[in-house]
């Protein structure tokens, strides 16, 4: 009997030992801390001063402990995430690792929401490889996703466009990142500019439509701007658009001076620049509309796709 009760209560035991044993937390997974700018790249900056010799090694480290220990919350403003401090180590130790700017940026964007860890980090790599497309493409896709700054995106597109070996169709996008900043005449000026320079086929035909499109919304524009004269000076609409005239062509003479000699010597871009088209006044919706809408309809939108739910978002 009363071995019994012994194996009774020891039995006990280990069930509750057991219990207890399941719900405690024997190994916490650590919290890193996400740093303000300044801060991780002080720690960076340390990490080289101390490594003596040992670059490889220690970046190999870092690899495996941004393997165990990345976490997925976003970060908050104005700091970058620990992430990204260790990203920065790591190109500061070798600063040759393409891949670490390239896929590290991409990581810390998605993973972590990092927009500014991600754009600090493309931006130490178009200075360590200011030649090279890649990396001023990849930081303009930045702007563009997940900054919506497309005033700034544009530049870095046609500057990557530019360079050695970068694909044809970067000369179109930041010419609609242009666009969509509302920057009309320096996407015009910036379409002529690379019309001279591709060479490729395909290429020109997708920046001769650009350059279309661009001088179509200008010249909408120019209309526009001479109604809105017209109606301060006058305060009635006019009867038809051709006494809108004389305003028209006053701001014309701007468009006309976007090129110069060495453009107008190019017969296919005096063609493309002297296209006139054709406008009309709608006294209902009291604005300038396409006269020929059927054939003009792919000019009325000239910059990226943006999601409405994103549209929405930037109008706040």
């Amino acid at each position: 009997m009363k071995r019994s009760i012994n194996f009774l209560l020891v039995v006990s035991f280990c069930l509750v030992a057991k219990l207890y044993f399941q719900k405690k937390e024997w190994i916490k997974i650590p919290v890193n801390q996400d740093l303000k700018p300044l801060l991780a790249s002080y720690h960076s900056n340390s990490v080289e001063k101390y490594a003596l010799g040992f670059n490889g090694l220690i970046g190999a480290g870092i690899w495996i402990q941004l393997l165990q220990k990345s976490d997925y919350r976003p970060v908050p403003d104005e700091r970058v995430s620990w992430e990204f401090s260790q990203l920065d180590t790591l190109t500061t130790l070798d600063p040759n690792n393409n891949r670490a700017y390239e896929f590290g940026s991409i990581f810390i964007s998605v993973l972590r929401r990092d927009k500014l860890g991600g754009k600090i980090l493309l931006e130490k790599w178009t200075k360590k490889r200011p030649n090279f497309w890649k990396p001023w493409y990849l930081l303009g896709s930045h702007y563009s996703l997940e900054l919506h700054d497309y005033a700034a995106a544009a530049p870095l597109m046609i500057k990557a466009s530019r360079m050695t070996n970068a694909p044809f169709w970067l000369s179109s996008l930041g010419i609609r990142l242009l666009s969509e900043s509302g920057q009309y005449f320096q996407a015009l000026k910036s379409s002529l500019e690379l019309f001279l320079v591709i060479t490729d086929p395909e290429g020109r035909t997708r920046l001769s439509q650009r350059i279309r499109a661009l001088n179509y919304s200008i010249q909408k524009q120019h209309w526009q701007n001479a109604l809105s004269t017209y109606l301060y000076e006058t305060k009635t609409l006019p009867s038809n658009i051709d006494e809108l005239g004389p305003q028209f062509n006053r701001q014309r003479r701007e468009l006309s001076s976007l090129i110069d000699k060495e453009q107008q010597g190019d017969e296919n871009l005096a063609a493309l620049m002297n296209e006139t088209f054709h406008f009309k006044l709608s006294r209902n919706k009291k604005d300038i509309v396409s006269a020929t809408p059927s054939e003009t309809k792919e000019f009325e939108s000239i910059g990226i796709y943006i999601p409405p739910s994103e549209k929405e978002t930037n109008t706040k």
